[in-house]
């Protein structure tokens, strides 16, 4: 059996790695995936480098042009060359969820169990996307309010040029707390900083966000699946999870 995970937004394979390594010391083989644009093939523009902030918000990048169908394309290829090992468990974390529910529309004979980490899985035609999803009342039910005023998301822009960028190497003690809070509540700012460092990247295309992303009954209904709900996620919350 092979473990193939899909990490979430502006992440990349590295944010694995903890558990890689734990499944590798328990004797099982698994695969993390870097998507289209993350990664080693990640486009850091020099702007950012240099710390050119209003230079790097407003320019343009080659991750606008990555669509879900880019995503869904890279993971299918994974699946249908590891599976000749052996089963696959398909995993996605947040965002990574938009990408498995549609590989499992299109290859469900390919996966043995699909497995949804705090995941988004639209499946109705009122919140037929990430984004739709994260604007229902479960999505903010139990989540604080982030700091507007202290904070590292530099802006979403899906209609003109389809980025969603961070400034990840902010010097905002403020703004680097309250995105701990949000995303990582559990752990220090000491032991935040080299996942954000490591595991996550500046921009992502908006794409995959607003992409009509519902599961197919037929299809990926066919598939046994697990739901593993984190109750301190203030991203995707509990309560979203079981919408």
């Amino acid at each position: 059996m092979t473990f193939v995970f899909v990490h979430g937004l502006t992440s990349n394979s590295f944010y694995w790695t903890p558990v890689v390594r734990e499944l590798a010391l328990l004797g099982h083989r698994s695969l993390p995936v870097d998507l289209p644009g993350h990664g080693l093939d990640a486009p850091i523009p020099v702007s950012y480098q240099t710390r050119d902030i209003a230079a790097f918000t407003a320019g343009p990048s080659p991750m606008a042009a990555i669509t879900v169908q880019d995503n869904v394309a890279h993971v299918i290829d994974v699946v249908q060359r590891v599976r000749r090992h052996g089963p696959v468990v398909l995993v996605g974390h947040s965002l990574g969820g938009i990408t498995i529910g549609l590989v499992g529309n299109a290859i469900p004979e390919a996966i043995y169990r699909i497995v949804y980490l705090s995941a988004f899985c639209p499946s109705t035609a009122e919140a037929p996307s990430a984004m739709a999803l994260s604007q229902t009342p479960e999505a903010m039910k139990d989540v604080p309010t982030p700091n507007s005023d202290h904070s590292l998301f530099l802006g979403m822009e899906p209609v003109s040029r389809g980025l969603i960028r961070f400034d990840l190497r902010s010097a905002d003690i403020e703004a680097l707390e309250d995105f701990r809070l949000t995303n990582m509540p559990e752990a220090t700012l000491e032991q935040m900083l080299p996942v954000i460092n490591y595991g996550m990247q500046p921009e992502d295309g908006a794409q995959t966000s607003f992409a009509d992303a519902r599961v197919d009954a037929d299809t990926w209904g066919r598939i046994p699946r697990s739901y593993i709900r984190l109750t301190r996620d203030n991203v995707i919350s509990a309560a979203l999870t079981t919408k």
